[in-house]
């Protein structure tokens, strides 16, 4: 993906989508583990600059201004399809695929094509998301792939999606746990340091 990326260019963090966008501010050729790479610095949204080396960079090219979601093809997210459903006026259809949009899970947590293992591990991940200011803004980030969701949902409206979403989460963490009653050793070493609100779900 990295051959790709040209200075000027707006890309996001394959991990870290809560960065927001980024703009690529200088691009040049380094050595890495002895071959040639780029290396290119990012100046993201949320995070300021960065920079990265390598032939392989969690780096994603974003269409117009919205977040890839990680495809080669450069499909565009959800929230732009929300836009143009509201350019059609069909409300409920608008609302619809607004609440859809809020209460996904990604799609690493439930790919089945992924370990149990893997989509704990990433499960896990989502429990950094919190009420907090800025843990309630970087979630919003992440589902909407927005770099301010301000801009289109007030605090309360993005605290009722985000309550409505953990419980989405707790359930799908739970469901992963089940899956796992064959590996016990490998679920409670994963568990060793999850933070509180995982430990919960799982003495449930």
């Amino acid at each position: 993906m990295s051959e790709s990326i040209a200075f000027g260019d707006r890309v996001t963090h394959k991990l870290h989508p809560e960065w927001g966008s980024g703009a690529v501010i200088k691009v040049e050729n380094t050595v890495v583990g002895g071959k040639p790479a780029p290396r290119i610095t990012v100046r993201f949204s949320n995070e300021g600059l960065k920079t990265f080396a390598g032939l392989a960079l969690p780096l994603m090219p974003m269409q117009g201004e919205h977040t890839v979601p990680g495809d080669r093809y450069l499909e565009r997210p959800a929230i732009a399809e929300v836009e143009d459903l509201e350019r059609t006026g069909l409300n409920q259809a608008v609302e619809k695929k607004l609440l859809e949009i809020m209460l996904a899970i990604p799609l690493a947590c439930r790919d089945k094509f992924n370990t149990p293992e893997y989509r704990l591990k990433r499960t896990l991940d989502l429990y950094k998301f919190d009420m907090s200011g800025r843990g309630l803004m970087e979630w919003a980030i992440v589902q909407t792939g927005m770099d301010d969701p301000l801009s289109r949902f007030n605090r309360g409206q993005l605290e009722e999606y985000f309550k409505r979403w953990v419980r989405d989460r707790d359930s799908h963490l739970a469901d992963v746990l089940s899956e796992m009653r064959d590996d016990p050793k490998t679920a409670k070493r994963l568990m060793q340091e999850a933070p509180d609100a995982a430990l919960r779900v799982a003495s449930l």
